[in-house]
């Protein structure tokens, strides 16, 4: 067989062989990100492989013009529900109760007593029950059953034939799944280990193996790093470790290369700031409080020496509400409002068409330009570590945690003071939580796929094997 080598030294298929066709799950905006706006998308064609994007579209939202003439995209079919669904969001809680309690997760325990402060009576006595069975239902066999009852109530509940219908007309090598936190996805996993075509999970989060509960099983994972790898053979024991890769994640990839990144005049210009401006990130995470918060932050900052005059840029998550932030700013010439994509009336607002590229310069830059970035609790913390679940982020000692406004404030004046503070930790905590960071991850996942579908012997390999291979191609040498 004759090839040729491309830029990351991986052989690019010459053959008369039928070229296999790859079907992507973009169910959200995050999958279009990683797949399309990344690279990606690209590196699998040059790679000789046909692709197929599977997304959701929504009426009064166009298809992107961004993503190419070269992207062939389907309609993501919703499996239409043809059994009773009640009792599944019981057993679906139960279920998931059992899972933290078998695995000693305890994020969903922190996160629904918030949730729970406004229960009433009978969705507190629904609480303690579903905390009761999962004492048991954490333990085999109960477990084990919960999962498999759940799968067969699915298939039972929703008509899947319409998605078998459209892989049978496909014809994939591989599908891959981009969200399978999500349900949407999940109809087309079943179809596909019908009709035994492989499934690849490319595990969209840090911290989805273990807030989302029992994901979806697939045939191989793409994980961020050597951690994740270890959740997935923890959480399910029949996997087999060389079925899943360590590759990074294409969402980093953005922050190191140069093409994304704006000037620091054009980005003080998108973000509707001064040429003179020195700014401050705060990314809230939607906690019904933070706009007082904001407030009483930038009350101090307007006091504090050497925070005077920094402008503070607000960048809510996606999720949240419009309205309250903008009257949080209204009043507040200190205060800057930067969504981090526009939203349409009407339209989720994670659908696959509203992220931009032009959405991933306004991140990097935003990141790359700013004194300091303060977060309530969220993922954007790695994302601002990578320019230079949260128990590893704050051990690493590149994220600070600050327990009131005075500790806030003062903080913030010590990494404005001096960029370069904690530096070398939060080095640390990119290469434990982000995996290599070489803005390659997209190449090292199409990789994986183009093996998969070639039909080539597949390997592991750690983050370290991944550092010397990028070493060797910059001429470093081998560590």
């Amino acid at each position: 067989m004759a090839t040729e080598r491309s830029w990351n030294s991986h052989p690019v298929e010459k053959t008369m062989r039928p070229r296999p066709l790859v079907a992507i799950l973009c169910s959200r905006a995050w999958g279009v990100r990683n797949v399309v706006h990344s690279g990606l998308l690209t590196e699998l064609q040059r790679r000789g492989l046909r692709t197929c994007i599977i997304a959701a579209r929504y009426p009064g939202c166009e298809p992107r013009q961004d993503w190419g003439d070269e992207v062939d995209r389907v309609e993501l079919l919703r499996a239409q529900v043809i059994g009773s669904e009640r009792g599944r969001p019981f057993l679906n809680a139960v279920l998931h109760a059992s899972f933290s309690r078998r695995y000693g997760v305890n994020f969903r325990r922190i996160v629904s007593r918030w949730g729970r402060r406004n229960d009433g009576a009978w969705l507190g006595v629904r609480h303690v029950v579903v905390e009761a069975l999962s004492v048991l239902g954490g333990l085999e066999p109960f477990y084990s059953w919960q999962v498999r009852y759940r799968d067969r109530w699915v298939r039972r509940s929703q008509d899947i034939g319409p998605v078998l219908l459209q892989l049978r007309r496909l014809e994939p090598s591989l599908v891959v799944s981009t969200n399978a936190q999500f349900s949407d996805e999940l109809p087309y996993l079943f179809a596909a280990h019908d009709l035994g075509i492989p499934t690849l999970g490319c595990i969209q989060s840090f911290d989805n193996l273990t807030t989302r509960g029992v994901l979806p099983v697939f045939d191989y994972y793409a994980v961020w790093n050597q951690r994740m790898m270890d959740q997935v053979l923890r959480f399910h024991a029949d996997r087999d470790r060389r079925a899943i890769h360590v590759t990074g994640t294409p969402q980093f990839d953005f922050h190191v290369r140069p093409e994304w990144r704006w000037s620091r005049d054009v980005t003080l210009q998108r973000l509707g700031l001064r040429s003179d401006d020195r700014y401050i990130v705060y990314a809230p995470s939607g906690l019904p409080t933070e706009p007082m918060l904001l407030a009483a932050l930038s009350e101090r900052c307007s006091q504090a020496p050497g925070l005077e005059r920094h402008r503070i840029v607000v960048r809510p998550h996606p999720v949240d509400e419009p309205d309250r932030w903008e009257r949080a700013v209204a009043h507040d010439d200190r205060l800057m409002l930067s969504w981090p994509w526009k939203r349409v009336p009407g339209v989720p607002w994670d659908a696959p068409d509203l992220v931009r590229a032009e959405d991933q310069s306004h991140l990097v830059s935003t990141l790359l330009h700013a004194d300091a970035c303060l977060s309530t609790a969220s993922t954007i913390a790695l994302d601002a570590a990578a320019l230079t679940h949260y128990r590893p982020i704050m051990d690493s000692g590149g994220v600070r945690l600050t327990h009131d406004l005075a500790e806030l404030v003062s903080e913030t004046l010590a990494y404005v003071r001096d960029r370069a503070r904690d530096d070398l930790e939060r080095k640390r905590l990119v290469a434990s939580e982000c995996g290599l960071v070489d803005g390659r991850s997209g190449a090292r996942v199409a990789n994986l796929i183009a093996d998969l579908c070639w039909g080539r012997a597949v390997t592991t390999a750690s983050e370290r094997t991944y550092a010397r291979m990028a070493r060797a191609e910059q001429g470093v040498g081998h560590g």
